[in-house]
């Protein structure tokens, strides 16, 4: 072996010393926070074409939407594949990159950020990695990363490569941590994050019929979600997770969300063609009796922002349960209960329960 050629091989050795380095400590020391992060990481670990119904959106999702009591009461293979104030720009590459591994035949997506929140939102980034960190590498990563940013380098800078953003982070883990890292088998969860608190919260009321479009962006990409589902044969049922409306997120701007909600009533009231027949909008805060969220006295309601506590949460998904049911029927949404394929579901629901009680909450 002649010089030149061992030099090729030290340079190639080299190399892969680097990149599986790189890649340990990717595993290692990568945050796995349960708003966003731990949800895309589980997604790649999900029994391949399972998923029936994925839940796209906002933290509200994760907290409100109880994937085991979906399973449990309808045998509805459900998925929480959200993150902290999700814009709809997100949730489309979201969307985009879940139906790379699976085939959902409905996707539940929840419309708070783009009511909450327009261009002006003074910590539009602050949740980028929740967002972005659990997210495999990809042209659609690439892709969602840029319309994200807004031509911002300094977000390029933090979050690109990923590892840029948590390489330092070991000064803060625990055994534990590395534990989890190496161990974890996240096939059985299902995105869904129960919170075991009480706060006192106003009755949510649509007090107006007055209407306001979201921003450019965010209409921009509720189309291109709706076109995506559409050519794709998959129903969307756009929804609101209880809350309370206009709760004050940033000095000086007022939300006006139920502005906002209006004017997606009567946009998706006028869709024509097969969109009409395949898009839902159930404007959840104008019947809310029929849920059964208590605010006043804090019992279903886990803080100032109105996440739904796992209290809440059982209601609204009792609630979404039924809806699905009713509005799509068994044939396009089986109940698996007792299929091998769907055992991690039945380990999903064993596992929320074991937090329940060791919350020491009931059991519903």
């Amino acid at each position: 072996m002649n010089n030149k050629t061992k030099s090729i091989i030290a340079i190639i050795l080299s190399f892969a010393v680097i990149i599986g380095t790189l890649g340990i400590s990717h595993i290692l020391l990568i945050e796995r926070s349960g708003h966003g992060i731990k949800q895309c990481l589980a997604m790649y670990k999900q029994p391949q074409n399972t998923v029936d119904v994925v839940m796209i959106g906002s933290s509200h999702v994760h907290c409100g939407i109880n994937t085991a009591k979906l399973w449990k009461d309808y045998g509805i293979a459900g998925y929480d594949y959200s993150s902290a104030e999700q814009p709809l720009w997100i949730s489309y590459h979201y969307l985009k990159e879940f139906c790379k591994y699976q085939e959902p035949k409905v996707v539940v997506l929840d419309f708070y950020s783009a009511a909450a929140f327009l261009d002006n939102y003074r910590d539009k980034y602050v949740f980028s990695d929740d967002q972005l960190y659990g997210f495999r590498f990809s042209l659609n990563k690439l892709q969602m990363m840029n319309v994200a940013f807004d031509g911002k380098i300094e977000n390029w800078d933090r979050y690109f490569p990923a590892f840029a953003g948590f390489h330092d982070r070991y000064k803060n883990m625990e055994l534990e941590d590395y534990k989890e890292a190496w161990t974890a088998d996240y096939s059985s969860f299902k995105g869904y994050m129960p919170v075991f608190a009480n706060y006192k919260s106003e009755k949510p009321v649509i007090g107006t019929d007055e209407m306001k479009a979201p921003s450019d962006k965010s209409a921009e990409y509720l189309r291109k979600i709706i076109d995506y589902t559409t050519e794709n044969d998959i129903q969307l049922y756009i929804t609101i997770v209880p809350y309370k409306v206009n709760t004050v997120m940033q000095e000086g701007i007022t939300q006006e969300e139920e502005y906002r909600y209006n004017w997606l009533e009567n946009y998706i009231a006028g869709l024509d063609g097969r969109a009409s027949e395949m898009v839902r909008f159930d404007y959840t805060l104008k019947h809310l009796d029929d849920i059964g969220i208590d605010f006043e006295s804090g019992r279903d309601i886990a803080d100032g922002n109105s996440h739904l506590n796992y209290y809440g949460s059982i209601k609204f998904s009792e609630y979404l349960g039924e809806n699905l049911r009713n509005t799509y029927g068994m044939k396009l949404l089986p109940d698996h209960r007792g299929e091998d394929a769907y055992i991690s579901w039945d380990e999903n629901v064993r596992a929320v329960e074991s937090e329940v009680t060791d919350a020491g909450w009931e059991i519903r």
